[in-house]
C-alpha cells in the first residue's frame, strides 16, 4: 500500500526468510489462533520471524470486535516498529479495515 506498508492474506513460517530478503522488517499479525486448522500459530510465526530477523506482533482481532483500543495499538505499534511493516490476517480484509479504521482516526 505505502513504501511503510503492506497489506497481506496469510502468511507462513517457511515464507519468513523470504519476506526478509525482500526488504521487510516487521510482521504484524492481526488474525487471531485456530481461525482454521491450516493456519500456522502465533507463536510459529513468532519463532520463524525471529530467526529470520523480523518484528513480530500479535494483534489479534475479529471483524465483530474491532475496537479503538485496537486501532490505537495498531498505531502504536505502526508508529514504533522497523519498517517496511507486512499487516496480515486471513484473506487481507480485516488488515485493511484495521489500517483504513487508523488513518480515519488520524493516527498514521
Amino acid at each position: 500500500m505505502t513504501d511503510s506498508i503492506t497489506i497481506y492474506k496469510q502468511i507462513y513460517p517457511q515464507q519468513c526468510p523470504q519476506l526478509s530478503a525482500l526488504g521487510y522488517r516487521s510482521l504484524i499479525n492481526i488474525r487471531p489462533d485456530a481461525e482454521t486448522e491450516q493456519q500456522p500459530s502465533s507463536e510459529a510465526l513468532k519463532q520463524a520471524a525471529n530467526d529470520a530477523s523480523l518484528a513480530y506482533v500479535y494483534l489479534p482481532f475479529d471483524c465483530e470486535r474491532l475496537s479503538l483500543a485496537t486501532i490505537e495499538s495498531f498505531a502504536t505499534y505502526y508508529h514504533e516498529l522497523p519498517k517496511p511493516i507486512m499487516l496480515f490476517c486471513g484473506s487481507g480484509s480485516r488488515a485493511k479495515l484495521l489500517y483504513q479504521s487508523a488513518l480515519m482516526q488520524g493516527l498514521l
